[in-house]
């Protein structure tokens, strides 16, 4: 599926949950927030996005021209404006026009795409959760959500959350291609897609594997299995969100 499509799905199964949940719902895996804050982070993430795309801004845009989001359900009804906001910016955008991300690499509008959906996808899942009716992600996706993790986002994440962490971690998809190896040295990770040795191993389905990568499922569940230092799954906890 093209990643605006799977945008737009995630967005409105995202939407659909969240009306069914309520505002005052809690989010297990987001500590203290409640559904209308999940709903105006990932709407506010989203309206963002949407400006520097279709802006091709090459700096982070000024706080003060964005909207402030609603902490009850009216903020149901802001995200689905801004959702068609984001959909509308990406699918005008051209991928390889410039346009600032937080990572300061490949500064591209393509960056964003992923990003995007990607972002859509985990927080469905946690409003999902939030009813007891959550669907997964497919292999394909999930394999993409972990890979964008393990190197776009865990050089941002580590440098502030785990800044002394030394270890290295393989993880191993059963159920589709999809194999990492991720070694911390003093908080800087440097990742490659191969089988090899690690001082852990979590090896499962694609969809456990995701959401346990992103601390939003046990590893005795799902079919997960952990092999070596188990005390770094602690460790891992600390450096993603």
């Amino acid at each position: 599926m093209e990643p605006i499509e799977q945008l737009r799905l995630e967005g409105e199964a995202l939407l659909t949950a969240a009306r069914t949940a309520g505002p005052d719902a809690p989010i297990e895996h987001c500590p203290g927030w409640s559904m209308a804050r999940l709903v105006g982070h990932t709407a506010k993430v989203f309206e963002r996005t949407a400006v520097v795309v279709a802006e091709g801004l090459m700096a982070p845009p000024a706080n003060d021209r964005f909207t402030q989001f609603a902490k009850d359900a009216s903020v149901f009804d802001q995200f689905a404006r801004v959702l068609e906001e984001l959909v509308e910016a990406l699918t005008t955008a051209v991928p390889n026009a410039p346009c600032w991300n937080f990572t300061g690499e490949d500064l591209t509008s393509a960056f964003w795409f992923r990003r995007m959906c990607n972002e859509a996808a985990i927080h469905r899942w946690d409003a999902q959760h939030a009813i007891g009716a959550t669907s997964g992600f497919g292999p394909d996706l999930a394999v993409d959500i972990i890979d964008e993790l393990l190197f776009v986002l865990m050089p941002v994440l580590s440098a502030t959350k785990n800044p002394t962490l030394s270890a290295s971690f393989h993880l191993h998809c059963t159920d589709a291609p999809g194999e990492w190896l991720t070694t911390f040295t003093d908080g800087s990770p440097v990742t490659v897609r191969e089988h090899a040795k690690g001082s852990l191993a979590v090896r499962g389905p694609a969809d456990a594997l995701c959401l346990w990568a992103w601390n939003r499922l046990p590893i005795t569940d799902g079919g997960l299995e952990a092999i070596g230092d188990i005390d770094l799954l602690a460790e891992w906890a600390t450096v993603v969100p």
